[in-house]
């Protein structure tokens, strides 16, 4: 028996079964159909209306879904490998449905989630059997692209023993023998020119939230991958979506962990989020260049952050905690209420320059109350932004009106 919404109940005075009421007693209500994700024996052909006929992955639930419907989708998990708690990405998703609830079925807490979502890749291996016949597609004598797990969709980068045709792509159809690509201009090359290829599957993020009143819980987000593009976790573009007991974990590889774009969550034009008792990033891989642990891009306002940790681990005096990416970041107030801000390094704490790197935005402010700041010398010391104002927390230095100034 599927999952039974009240509409059916009504409807059909249908009863759920014995396992049914005991997994909808830890789920909350919702208007629409609840999907289910079983990482370790799921079937992506099944139609996840049950926990017997659950999918094997988020993405395939996802595309379940109905915007606005109130659907909701359960990722569950079970022992503590990542093999058996893993949802695995190979694409990003552009999350641009409204109004779905995810709860991740696990112990909970704020960080290290046993419901997780994660990267794999996807790769060719080093082939001679690859080609470009023309600026958009790209060709394998041995008709190996469906066989290695590619899927349209997918970002790849390539690299080639030529080095003619290096670079990124996006494909949009995809056979066996041939890709199509978009975001591509490849200069033709015979399979005997371009020598050993090799194409693999990157990251930029692992999921762009452009919808709005989603929520997840109970969830680990971390991009593994170790190509020097896959920069993030989470970018929000979306309004009024919250998480609650979430890791959202950017950058877990020391290949992209060193680039300055790199991120654990990035609001791009996003508005009245909420995150509750989260964890923004980790400790598990340096930081090392002048990245932040959420990273603001334009047009950002009143969204909250409360009882969340944000963490990273470096010794690079740039990195930060928070990082303004233009001077139209903000034009709002981002709130942060009992939050505690934390750089570790092994053996003792590295007193980086300052929490808050990049460039001020002159018409948005940024609130700590009752925020604790570990590892960094100031909120504030870049070029005397007045970015960052101060209540009820242990701060270092402020100045007149609350605003976070230098030690």
């Amino acid at each position: 028996m599927g999952i039974i919404t009240l509409k059916d109940r009504q409807r059909h005075r249908i009863h759920p079964d014995l396992n049914q009421m005991q997994l909808n007693s830890q789920l909350p209500f919702i208007k629409g159909n609840w999907y289910f994700v079983d990482p370790e024996d799921g079937d992506n052909d099944e139609t996840g209306r049950d926990m017997d006929k659950a999918v094997a992955d988020l993405q395939t639930a996802y595309g379940k879904c109905t915007t606005g419907n109130g659907d909701g989708i359960v990722l569950m998990s079970s022992g503590v490998s990542g093999s058996t708690t893993s949802s695995y990405l190979d694409t990003p998703i552009t999350w641009s449905k409204w109004g779905i609830t995810v709860v991740g079925i696990c112990a909970g807490g704020m960080m290290g989630q046993r419901a997780r979502v994660t990267t794999v890749k996807r790769t060719t291996g080093a082939l001679t059997t690859l080609a470009f016949p023309t600026a958009t597609t790209i060709t394998d004598s041995a008709s190996g692209f469906i066989t290695a797990g590619f899927e349209v969709g997918n970002c790849i980068s390539i690299d080639s023993t030529s080095n003619l045709n290096d670079g990124v792509a996006i494909i949009t159809t995809l056979t066996a023998g041939t890709m199509t690509c978009a975001a591509s201009t490849f200069t033709p090359e015979a399979a005997v020119a371009a020598g050993a290829t090799t194409i693999t599957t990157y990251m930029p993020r692992m999921i762009y939230l452009t919808g709005s009143n989603n929520s997840f819980h109970n969830i680990l987000f971390g991009n593994e991958d170790a190509n020097v593009l896959s920069l993030g976790a989470i970018e929000i573009s979306g309004n009024r979506n919250v998480f609650s007991g979430c890791q959202i974990y950017g950058a877990v590889n020391a290949t992209p962990a060193a680039s300055a774009s790199a991120f654990d969550l990035r609001m791009n034009s996003a508005g009245e989020n909420t995150f509750y008792g989260c964890t923004i990033g980790g400790q598990t891989v340096p930081k090392a260049a002048a990245n932040g642990c959420i990273s603001f891009v334009n047009g950002n306002g009143q969204n909250h952050w409360i009882d969340c940790t944000i963490l990273s681990q470096s010794i690079t005096a740039g990195h930060g905690a928070i990082k303004s990416e233009s001077n139209t970041a903000c034009g709002g107030v981002e709130i942060f209420k009992r939050c505690s801000f934390i750089n570790w390094k092994a053996n003792g704490a590295s007193a980086l320059t300052s929490a808050f790197i990049g460039t001020a935005f002159p018409s948005g402010y940024i609130l700590m109350d009752s925020c604790s700041l570990f590892g960094w010398a100031a909120w504030d010391s870049v070029g005397g932004n007045n970015i960052i104002y101060v209540a009820n927390s242990d701060a270092t230095a402020t100045g007149a009106g609350g605003i976070a100034t230098t030690v």
